[in-house]
């Protein structure tokens, strides 16, 4: 297996700190433009067509924090002046790759699933970043005889999306309890936002999505983590959101990847340095798109369990590669060497 990381894979990361981005820039000022490739070659910033408009993509959640400050607080223009950026919003991951094949979005966000899967069986899609690790948790009622995943053996599971991460990550977890997700449980889709009356109503034994729902869930409807965000996987150290894009679209971009990598860089650190002003800013954003609010104690609950990342990691990746293969999202082992796309 070749490593999905080469030496200069990290040191983009290194030298977006430095003079690709544009720090001082404030304002609306948008007369900045970007040199776009023609003919898959990289092109001369001096020669090549000016790319002027932009398209991001994203399913609107909270582990997914840059894509939401980019745009709804105007941060990718401020960052990258002179590039008009657009947005389209997506429920799940399986539609932002679909677009991004469509060339109806340049930039795709959801968890990275997704994307695995689609660069694994065609080899078209690229990461570009990580964007947050953790969140994800399986919940119950608190008054339910379910004290392990197999116990909920015989019964219904409600998850945010079929083949979404939060999907492939109930199926791993019923395989290493010994049960067969398709014959010993029923998987149904129920929409986030429905989680709670759902598992209340009893129309459900337990539901999985990512931040914010878990928390809303267990402080809403007296529930409890039957798997909490460390303990579905990896002590939390999974990519629940990434950035990516077209491999053709970064080939003809160079320019601009680089820019909007230095971008998601500076908004991560910015976050970062300061995570309870950050969560109110990420809250702010997600509550504009999505139309809904939360009770703060959900709130400060569910930024918990999240962590604002930058750099993919190439062991969590092939962990998600596999469970792919063994939940049946994939039918052969994933190489994923190029996965993480490196600037030229």
């Amino acid at each position: 297996m070749k490593s999905l990381f080469t030496k200069s894979s990290f040191s983009l990361f290194s030298l977006t700190v430095g003079g690709l981005l544009l720090a001082g820039c404030t304002g609306n000022d948008n007369q900045q433009t970007v040199p776009p490739a023609g003919n898959g070659s990289t092109p001369s910033s001096s020669t090549a067509p000016k790319l002027e408009k932009v398209t991001i993509g994203y399913t609107p959640t909270i582990v997914l924090p840059q894509p939401l400050i980019g745009t709804e607080e105007g941060q990718y223009f401020l960052r990258m002046p002179g590039i008009e950026f657009n947005t389209q919003l997506f429920k799940a991951g399986s539609g932002v790759v679909e677009a991004l094949r469509a060339g109806t979005i340049d930039i795709g966000w959801s968890g990275p699933y997704p994307a695995i899967k689609a660069f694994a069986k065609a080899g078209d899609i690229v990461l570009l970043a990580n964007a947050a690790n953790g969140g994800t948790e399986i919940s119950v009622l608190s008054s339910s005889p379910v004290k392990s995943i197999k116990d909920l053996k015989d019964k219904t599971i409600g998850v945010n999306q079929p083949g979404s991460t939060v999907d492939a990550f109930v199926r791993h977890n019923l395989l290493k309890a010994g049960l067969n997700p398709e014959k010993d449980v029923r998987i149904i889709e129920v929409a986030p936002g429905e989680q709670a009356s759902a598992l209340q109503s009893g129309q459900v034994a337990a539901v999985a999505a990512p931040a914010p729902w878990p928390s809303q869930v267990q402080l809403t409807v007296k529930a409890r983590p039957l798997l909490d965000w460390k303990t579905i996987l990896a002590n939390g150290e999974y990519s629940s959101g990434a950035a990516y894009t077209t491999r053709k679209f970064a080939e003809a971009n160079p320019e601009f990847i680089k820019q909007f990598l230095a971008a998601h860089k500076s908004i991560t650190d910015e976050l970062n340095k300061d995570r309870a002003k950050a969560d109110a800013r990420v809250l702010a954003a997600w509550s504009k798109v999505s139309k809904k609010k939360l009770d703060p104690a959900v709130a400060k609950a569910a930024f918990a369990t999240i962590k604002f990342t930058v750099v993919p990691d190439a062991k969590d990746l092939q962990n998600q590669a596999d469970i792919a293969l063994k939940t049946g999202g994939l039918k052969k082992k994933a190489d994923l060497a190029g996965f993480v796309y490196e600037v030229k």
